[in-house]
């Protein structure tokens, strides 16, 4: 896998978790682990706060920024941004930031997940079922439409800087999803912790412009960096390294960094 990583010659990983959500290590421990790994760059970037189950609290949100100042003071050699992994709440784009919060953030992913209430009844049953039914039968042409509709209203409407982890639940047509995201600047996730899109999606995504990252999703702090699945992905289907933003290759603008 050396070869591989030498390619894309990967700096960054804009997803990881913490203590603070669903992850096992505390922020300065993944700090070290990046550190340790020779990563010029690591985004904290816990799971949104209407994530019922393992969300961070919204007054932790803010804590956990304050902590990320205080730890560039100590290790002035890496660069640590402070993020949130939102939720999608909605056909209509929604999430579960609000603007004070942003305003804390360097990094903006946003995914779906199922322990999160829609705003709407007719959310729920529209978009959260469809992750459900997936489990049950393949989702049928008018789901995907619903689910594809739903992500390019969220890439329309928010700041979001990454799609986390796409296919993951729920099913979308890549291919739409992705020219919206080059439309709006926004890059999408091949996740090495997921392994949930088909040839199919890979080539929808891939065949567009749109920008790629890939990332550990780390839990716990072992499997930062580890990316090896997500780096196979990309070199199956000759990606380009200029469009990976966490390649050394490549530059990409975040909407939030302050």
């Amino acid at each position: 896998m050396e070869n591989l990583k030498n390619k894309y010659d990967i700096i960054a990983d804009y997803h990881t978790h913490t203590v603070y959500s669903h992850g096992k290590g505390t922020v300065e421990e993944n700090v070290l682990k990046a550190i340790e790994l020779g990563l010029k760059t690591i985004a904290i970037t816990d799971h949104g706060p209407h994530h019922f189950i393992y969300g961070v609290s919204e007054d932790n949100l803010f804590k956990q920024a304050k902590e990320v100042i205080s730890l560039r003071e100590k290790y002035p050699n890496i660069n640590i941004l402070t993020g949130v992994e939102a939720n999608i709440k909605g056909l209509g784009g929604e999430y579960d930031i609000r603007e004070d919060m942003r305003h804390e953030l360097d990094i903006v992913l946003c995914g779906f997940h199922k322990p999160v209430w829609g705003d709407k009844m007719s959310d729920y049953t529209n978009l959260f079922f469809n992750s459900y039914s997936k489990l049950l039968y393949k989702p049928t042409k008018n789901q995907i439409k619903k689910n594809t509709s739903a992500y390019i209203s969220l890439i329309k409407k928010q700041p979001i800087d990454i799609i986390s982890h796409i296919g993951y639940h729920l099913a979308v047509d890549t291919s739409e999803v992705a020219k919206a995201a080059y439309d709006h600047g926004v890059a999408i996730e091949v996740s090495t912790r997921h392994d949930d899109c088909t040839p199919a999606d890979y080539e929808g995504l891939f065949a567009s412009k749109c920008m790629i990252t890939v990332n550990s999703d780390a839990h716990k702090v072992e499997s930062i960096g580890v990316i090896d699945r997500a780096l196979k992905v990309l070199d199956e289907y000759s990606v380009d390294p200029a469009r990976v933003i966490n390649s050394s290759y490549c530059h990409f603008d975040f909407k939030c960094k302050k």
